[in-house]
């Protein structure tokens, strides 16, 4: 039988560029060359492309992959194998909104793509229209804002309301704000529970902050953070992104001191690693274990890694491991590693995503439990096998005491809302690493 290539980003993400649109914006190395980024259509001459486009689109970059032409999906790792072919159409799962790339910051990680005051080349407001008027949004599940700075223009607040008329009602928009100034639309749409925000701070002090990302505005995101986390810490996640000028120990030991001492305790923690970097090297496996530990034992305990460490992350040889144990060993850090010493004798892993698969394939993890147990919301995954593990209801977490491990990024708060509704001890939800 015919296998095919496909990912869901090309089936049904929609990601909305100041002059073009892209199925993703997913980033990895391939033959040494930075690739993703993968363009659906260029827009031209300020026209608003029509449904029809989006589908010949995502139909010509899926027949691209298939005969290994697309030069920004060759090699991903995100792509897998599938013996049904999709068929193709305007509707959305998953919709990125990164239409200008106006921005009060000047991240030294940045991509040039994502500043620079470019705007929109075509009416973004009448896109979104136009996709409500396709019914594209009735299954869409989250709307994420990045840049730029989102609320640095006025389309924002329109965009969210916009959207907000005609979507399903469990949508949600999740803002990547740098929080530099305080902005009453964010104030609003957190009340209401409309959107969730992600701030990168990415220092522990102003000097490496301004060195960093750009400008001496240290405190002005931690004041505001703390505005915002008072209306509701849940929506508030805080993310580190380690380079090579922030991830010492003063930096790291101060970051967390000023989110103790902003009253930052019970957001999330994102971590992540320079994009730019085609590797998860050791001493970024070092930091990272430190940081987590820092948190930890500052009573920090909703802390995860996004996809950049995950799908860079490789399997350690023997003499990297090694080097770990006695990292780990020597600094007392194994409540942070979750497969050391092998501790915890059964588990279960909440979200069956590429995290999930990065740790289950590249990882020593299937060695290290006892029993390993897999849980996923996705109908579509329920039953499946991975590692010949069944994907189970989430429910059925609550048959057994085994501690949870929530394996995803994007959804991480939701879903660890979701199991304390379900009234899961908040003391069997563990957050760390698997070396």
């Amino acid at each position: 039988m015919k296998k095919y290539f496909t990912c869901n980003d090309i089936e049904k993400s929609l990601y909305i560029a100041p002059n073009e649109i892209r199925s993703c914006c997913q980033r990895f190395f391939y033959n040494g060359k930075m690739r993703g980024d993968a363009k659906l259509l260029e827009i031209k001459d300020g026209i608003t492309p029509s449904s029809k486009n989006i589908k010949e689109a995502r139909e010509n970059l899926f027949n691209e992959i298939q005969n290994k032409k697309s030069e920004s999906c060759n090699g991903c790792p995100f792509l897998f194998e599938t013996e049904k072919k999709p068929i193709f159409d305007s509707r959305i799962n998953h919709l990125s909104i990164e239409h200008h790339s106006v921005c009060n910051l000047r991240c030294n990680y940045c991509s040039e793509i994502y500043y620079g005051g470019k705007r929109s080349k075509y009416n973004v407001i009448e896109f979104i229209k136009y996709l409500n008027e396709e019914k594209s949004f009735e299954n869409c599940k989250q709307v994420v804002w990045g840049g730029g700075e989102p609320t640095l223009d006025k389309s924002f607040e329109i965009i969210v309301n916009e959207i907000d008329k005609h979507a399903n009602p469990n949508l949600y928009h999740r803002v990547f704000t740098n929080a530099v100034r305080y902005h009453e639309a964010i104030t609003k749409f957190l009340k209401k529970g409309l959107i969730k925000i992600v701030t990168s701070i990415d220092a522990g002090t102003k000097e490496t902050f301004k060195v960093v990302r750009g400008r001496d505005k240290f405190i002005n995101v931690f004041e505001n953070l703390s505005l915002y986390s008072k209306i509701d810490p849940d929506k508030v996640t805080i993310k580190y992104i380690l380079t090579n000028e922030n991830c010492d120990e003063k930096n790291l030991d101060e970051f967390v001191k000023n989110c103790i001492k902003y009253k930052l305790d019970d957001c999330a923690y994102q971590i992540s690693v320079n994009f730019k970097y085609d590797e998860l090297k050791l001493d970024h496996l070092k930091k990272i274990i430190y940081l987590m530990f820092k948190l930890k034992d500052a009573n920090i305990n909703k802390f995860f890694c996004d996809d950049h460490i995950a799908a860079r992350f490789k399997k350690l040889d023997k003499n990297d491991r090694d080097g770990i144990i006695k990292f780990i060993d020597e600094n007392s850090y194994e409540s942070v590693c979750l497969n050391f010493n092998n501790k915890i004798k059964n588990i279960n892993i909440y979200g069956v995503g590429d995290i999930a698969l990065n740790f289950l394939e590249k990882t020593n993890l299937m060695d290290s439990f006892e029993e390993i147990n897999l849980f996923d919301g996705d109908p579509k995954k329920i039953g499946m096998k991975i590692k010949d593990i069944k994907i189970r209801n989430p429910n059925e977490v609550k048959n057994n005491d085994y501690r949870i491990y929530i394996s995803t990024a994007q959804s991480f708060d939701d879903i660890y809302q979701n199991l304390i509704k379900m009234s899961v001890n908040k003391q069997r939800l563990i957050s760390g690493l698997f070396i």
